[in-house]
């Protein structure tokens, strides 16, 4: 349905994170606030951008400011305290619980999932291995489609049966590669649902939510018909206005995803890692360790976010249909950003808009190169990025045509699926690169952005 057309609505909206009301200028210590508007300003009025950011300093959130619509539909405003769907940043949360157990005893990592749920289809599969990305499962929720009536609300539960039942087998044997998991951490909060006896959504709230203030944070119910007040909506803008593009119904699984967080409960996430405060010292120390694949350390810590080489920048992100969010903390300089939104954002803006945030809090221009052409790729000619190429640190790329996907591996390391999200972008989960390829031939480069990476890598064969 098409959103009414209110000036009123492309312009920025701002909220206190205590009070819903900004803050003066005054209070936003050590943030250019002006900085932060001209990169979302733009965005919000090419309806690239709708939804929420928020910035901390020294555990205090010192700027705030919403844009656009949480449902077109009835004109409802999206504000800093406006709950959306998070996406993968539920794995952050769903680490930390399997990490506090584990420090308390009550899990042992390296133990067969079958030690907690006796009916786990893969025997020889960990704990750790659910959430280091390695373990097996059917990679997509897609696959589970044709056993599920349309309206049959799903579960964890269900479909582990269905794995039990139909894919009896692994993968790949666990441990030995890289594939993201959606369903991994789903089972691995289901092992947490079994050892503390509550919901998953109960640990989140009495563990997470309530001792650190993310009061609007909660797990979806599975039904839409059930959700706890106005549910925000996706949204992509065609021509004239913005039509919903949601996510789905019948959702009950919560683990990998399906937790709605406003910009301020992220900010809060985020502002308390930076601060030390969001874990006790001995979880962190276990759980910030990269988890071995294959004998190599993965991207992506036991904790579940991307650092930076020294470990005290950290990141992770979400993605679920239109909604997109963003946690980010320098633990060195006691900084955060938070960021969601509703609106279908093409991805190199996603990227680009995410790294302007942080070169804002720093204090630092924003991005103002423009933006790359580049080449789309067809299905059938999926195979046309694939060779060899190498950054200007002097790292060996290569991009191989697997039979399921293209995949990216640098020097010797880990091997990484390469999804295709846009007719001309890509995007490697484990690395959390965005890529986008132009010339032709052996004249093709590959543009490299992430969080702590911006290259342009050559072809060289």
């Amino acid at each position: 349905m098409r959103a009414r057309c209110l000036s009123l609505l492309l312009c920025l909206s701002a909220c206190r994170a205590a009070d819903r009301s900004p803050p003066s200028p005054s209070e936003w210590t050590g943030v250019d606030s002006a900085r932060i508007d001209s990169i979302l300003a733009p965005l919000v009025s090419s309806h690239d951008f709708m939804g929420a950011v928020a910035f901390v300093r020294n555990g205090t959130i010192v700027y705030t400011r919403g844009a656009g619509l949480a449902d077109a539909t009835t004109g409802r405003p999206f504000t800093p305290a406006t709950p959306a769907d998070g996406g993968s940043l539920a794995k952050t949360l769903t680490a930390a619980a399997v990490w506090t157990l584990v420090q308390q005893g009550r899990i042992a990592i390296d133990t067969p999932v079958t030690t907690y749920i006796p009916d786990y289809p893969h025997a020889a599969t960990t704990v750790r291995q659910l959430i280091a990305h390695s373990n097996g499962l059917a990679p997509y929720y897609e696959e589970f489609d044709p056993y599920f009536r349309s309206n049959e609300v799903r579960t964890t539960e269900g479909l582990l049966d269905v794995v039990r039942r139909v894919m009896p087998r692994p993968r790949f044997t666990p441990g030995t590669r890289f594939e993201y998991s959606n369903l991994g951490f789903d089972a691995a909060a289901l092992v947490v649902e079994k050892v503390t006896r509550q919901p998953i959504a109960s640990v989140f709230r009495e563990r997470f939510f309530a001792p650190l203030g993310m009061e609007t944070a909660f797990a979806r119910p599975g039904r839409f018909a059930d959700f706890p007040g106005p549910r925000t909506r996706g949204h992509r803008w065609a021509d004239t206005g913005w039509v919903t593009a949601d996510v789905f119904d019948n959702e009950a699984f919560i683990g990998g995803s399906n937790v709605y967080l406003s910009a301020l409960d992220i900010a809060k996430w985020a502002g308390a890692h930076a601060a030390g405060t969001a874990l006790p010292a001995g979880v962190v120390r276990l759980g910030q360790v990269p988890p071995k694949i294959d004998g190599r350390p993965s991207p992506i810590t036991g904790l579940s976010w991307y650092c930076d080489a020294a470990g005290v920048r950290c990141q992770y992100s979400g993605a679920n249909g239109a909604f997109h969010s963003l946690a980010w903390w320098d633990r060195a300089q006691g900084t955060a950003i938070a960021m969601v939104s509703n609106s279908d954002l093409a991805p190199w803006t996603l990227i680009t808009l995410q790294r302007d945030l942080v070169a804002a809090l720093e204090r630092r221009d924003p991005d103002s190169s423009p933006r790359p052409v580049f080449v789309s790729v067809t299905a059938q000619q999926r195979g046309s990025p694939a060779g060899r190429y190498t950054s200007p640190d002097g790292d060996r790329i290569t991009v191989t045509n697997a039979p399921e996907n293209l995949r990216l591996r640098i020097g010797n390391g880990l091997d990484f699926e390469i999804f295709h999200v846009a007719p001309d972008a890509f995007y490697v989960p484990g690395l959390d690169y965005f890529i986008g390829f132009s010339g032709d031939g052996a004249t093709r480069r590959m543009h490299v952005r992430s969080m702590f990476e911006d290259f342009i890598a050559t072809r060289v064969r």
